[in-house]
């Protein structure tokens, strides 16, 4: 169970890595440290986001994007 979650977890950080900024389509949300954390809750995924600064104006289309591209994904 514990490698499944592990696995899960995983295979989310990569789909984040195609995520990418809004702002600066150059860079993922990872590249921009923006993803704090992912843990794996066995029926569902959490993924901790931190904007670059309070009030980010693309807060809400970045988090629309994670859980697009993980809903793709399949996770």
């Amino acid at each position: 169970m514990a490698q499944a979650a592990a696995d899960r977890a995983g295979a989310a950080w990569r789909v984040l890595d195609g995520v990418l900024d809004p702002e600066v389509p150059a860079l993922s949300v990872r590249d921009l440290g923006i993803v704090r954390d992912v843990v794996d809750h066995g029926d569902a995924i959490e993924v901790v986001l931190t904007p670059t600064y309070s009030g980010c104006p693309a807060t809400e289309v970045i988090e629309a994007s994670v859980v697009d591209a993980l809903v793709a994904a399949g996770l």
